[in-house]
């Protein structure tokens, strides 16, 4: 008996009903040799700490760093029923077929399964690596199934991801939360991820914005902006007013005019970041909501290929396909008609830009697949029309004609040979791809982007009749009024950008070359980061807008900078992929990170100079260690409380500045007070001043209680510290 295992129940159904595999059984499929069952997504996981040691369940800075020498597994909770199906069926299977996503987690979900499961000796392991889950290619995959083997590179690149996230993110957490006070989550590609939000935000608030002033000059029907040397802007109104009257009613010659052929490329086809940034521009869909559509067009209707692919072009072999799919197009999309006409009229455009084999690697760009001439619109949600058209058009684009239009540049210079107005003007010769995009997709879907440069081609000027050397009176100079603005909000679509070019961020030259095509998380990751950031409350989304949250912002400050900048995470997909393709060690990767964690929990673990964060949120100055409970003591504005009121023991110890017991003495508590008796029990006054108005030194004990802090005193020898003062303390009022 053949088992197939697939990572989702509806690609288990779908495999099935093409091996002949239909009846019914309790977590799996069955019919003519094959059984097929199926993980829900992942049924294993990394063991948490406390299935190492029972005391790890305790967070303490003592146990740090944790580190296993060998990891662990578990089963999920919630799938555990599953996971006994899928035991039971590798243990008794001749041949296995993993038939989970063609990608990296795709194969580590496979490979955890595996090795809890104990496949028989004797049982062949085969690789099912399919693009499309039509009929057809589920056939031509079974037909070409791979030694499991051949993935194993894939499987060690997955585990030193999964294994090394499992470190830095346990380790952090609990090392920042416990120096900080507050649940502070630490993730290797989400902190660098909402570093860069924060840093946008700074930038825009920080802003100041600046007036400026540009003169254009009117010279008969040819408008041109001023320009002295590399000056072409002035600060203040009144130079600007100045300079336009007297440079009005000049003359000058013209003396440069250029005239050049220009083209604008097509745009290439989507990879999954390039169809979410689209898609969030043009309908604001969030970057997960497209990933889950376009999982939906791929799994349910089986209309688009693998969506979770980083590549925009196609392999060599899939060079007969497209004539057919550009005709399956105009079969159900009667408004490309005349596009694909036109295209199908002349020889295809299959050059670098849509076929290159050496820009492929696990899976190739996102296109339709041949079921799309079963495409019923009316079968489908509004979102998922919406991006299965996006896609369709993508391609029609992506083959059509180049934009062309002739760009002229034109100076003229006064006589004064000083000042010199410039500008451009563009003809357009040819629309070509942009005509097909603004028809098929509407110019009420133009992102304001498009909208923005559809105006610059309307405003750009003609300028024809106009010849070198010609003579040319200035008629007339306004002064124009401007501001600098500050930088914009982050959208899903710009931080997708930002994420995917986080080598931009890299100041190492050498680090930044090698990081090129790198960013944080990849494009199937990316998506879940930027809802995990929302979801933990470090982001909020305002309509299409990404904003810190004040937790963010503050969680940004105190992490160290080797954490939140974008260095590390990028250096860690550099190496992964290299564990992949064959040309790095995954023990020598394993050993970096374990060391990078040791270092920076040695690094951040003293108390010296500790800050945590209040109840209100702010930073304040931590005193020492509860004697109840060991949690940090948090100065607030009327007393010194254990920051332990928030874990599950809910620890009320407190000290009051203005305690009754030492205040009827004479003493208000100060930090340093608080400090010395949280480090020693007790502290040392001089020179207090009794009733009767004699002087004496007095040794003040702290007793904590069940539910009070209390004092007693013994009268002390003169200290030779300083006088001091102080107050004691009752519980703290929540």
């Amino acid at each position: 008996m053949k088992l197939v295992i697939a990572e989702k129940p509806s690609v288990a159904r779908d495999i099935a009903s093409v091996l002949g595999a239909k009846q019914k059984r309790s977590g799996f499929l069955e019919g003519n040799g094959y059984q097929v069952t199926w993980c829900i997504g992942h049924l294993v996981q990394l063991a948490n700490p406390e299935a190492y040691e029972e005391r790890l369940h305790r967070w303490s800075l003592e146990t740090l760093p944790i580190i296993p020498e060998t990891f662990r597994y578990e089963i999920i909770p919630a799938t555990q029923s599953q996971f006994a199906v899928v035991q039971q069926l590798i243990s008794r299977s001749e041949e296995i077929i993993c038939a989970t996503d063609a990608g990296r987690e795709g194969q580590l979900i496979f490979e955890y399964v595996l090795r809890l499961s104990h496949p028989p000796a004797h049982c062949v392991i085969r690789r099912l690596w399919i693009s499309s889950m039509t009929d057809e290619a589920i056939r031509d995959g079974f037909a070409a199934l791979k030694d499991n083997a051949q993935y194993q590179r894939l499987y060690q690149s997955a585990l030193c991801r999964s294994e090394a996230d499992w470190l830095v993110g346990i380790n952090f957490t609990r090392l920042f939360t416990l120096r900080y006070g507050t649940k502070l989550t630490v993730g290797r590609v989400q902190t660098p991820t909402l570093a860069l939000i924060v840093e946008r935000q700074q930038a825009i608030e920080q802003f100041e914005a600046a007036p400026y002033f540009q003169l254009e000059g009117q010279f008969g029907d040819i408008k041109a902006l001023w320009h002295r040397g590399n000056q072409n802007r002035l600060e203040q109104k009144e130079q600007a007013a100045a300079l336009a009257r007297q440079l009005t009613g000049q003359d000058g010659t013209v003396t440069r005019v250029d005239t050049s052929k220009k083209t604008e490329d097509r745009p290439l086809l989507f990879d999954l970041t390039e169809l979410q940034r689209e898609s969030n521009r043009r309908f604001g869909y969030t970057a997960q909501e497209t990933l889950n559509i376009a999982q939906s067009l791929y799994e349910k209707h089986k209309l688009i290929t693998y969506p979770r692919t980083d590549s925009r072009y196609l392999t060599e072999d899939m060079k007969p396909l497209i004539p057919q799919l550009l005709q399956k197009i105009a079969a159900v999309f009667p408004e490309s008609v005349p596009f694909i006409r036109q295209i199908a009229g002349k020889k295809l455009p299959l050059d670098k830009r849509i076929v290159n084999d050496s820009k492929v690697s696990d899976h190739h760009a996102i296109i339709v697949t041949n079921r799309i001439q079963q495409y019923q619109p009316a079968r489908l949600t509004g979102r998922e029309n919406n991006v299965l058209k996006l896609i369709m058009v993508r391609m029609i684009v992506s083959l059509s004609d180049k934009k062309t239009y002739n760009e002229t540049k034109l100076e003229i210079t006064l006589d004064n040979q000083k000042d010199v107005f410039k500008t451009t003007g563009r003809i357009i010769t040819a629309e070509g791809w942009t005509l097909a995009e603004r028809t098929l997709l509407g110019q009420a879907m133009h992102t304001q982007e498009e909208q923005k440069n559809d105006n610059q081609d309307e405003e750009q000027q003609i300028l024809t009749g106009i010849a070198l050397h010609q003579r040319v009176h200035l008629d007339q100079v306004n002064m124009l009024e401007k501001k600098t603005t500050p930088p914009k909000p982050y959208t899903e679509a710009t931080l997708l950008t930002a994420m995917e070019k986080a080598s931009r961020e890299i100041d190492d030259q050498s680090l930044k070359e090698s990081m090129k095509g790198k960013g944080l998380g990849t494009p199937a990751t990316r998506a879940g980061i930027i809802e995990k950031l929302i979801t933990v409350g470090y982001v909020e989304r305002r309509k299409k807008n990404l904003y810190p949250t004040k937790q963010g912002a503050m969680f940004i400050q105190l992490v160290p900078r080797s954490i939140r900048q974008v260095e590390m995470t990028a250096q860690w997909e550099l190496e992964l992929q290299e564990i992949c393709d064959g040309k790095g060690n995954p023990q020598q990767f394993m050993e970096e990170i374990r060391q990078y964690v040791r270092q920076t929990v040695e690094e951040n673990r003293s108390a010296e100079g500790l800050q945590a964060v209040s109840r209100k949120g702010a930073l304040c100055r931590v005193v020492g260690k509860c004697p109840k409970c060991g949690c940090p003591v948090i100065e607030s504005e009327k007393s010194f409380y254990c920051d332990g009121f928030r874990q599950p023991h809910k620890c009320n110890f407190s000290l009051w500045k203005n305690n009754k017991y030492l205040a009827a003495r004479g003493v208000t508590l100060t930090a340093d007070l608080a400090a010395e008796l949280l480090a020693t029990g007790k502290m040392q006054i001089d020179n207090l001043v009794s009733k009767a108005g004699k002087h004496y030194n007095a040794i003040f004990y702290m007793e904590p209680g069940a539910q009070y802090v209390t004092f007693r005193m013994e009268f002390a020898p003169k200290s030779t510290a300083a006088q001091k003062q102080s107050t004691p303390s009752q519980p703290r009022e929540d």
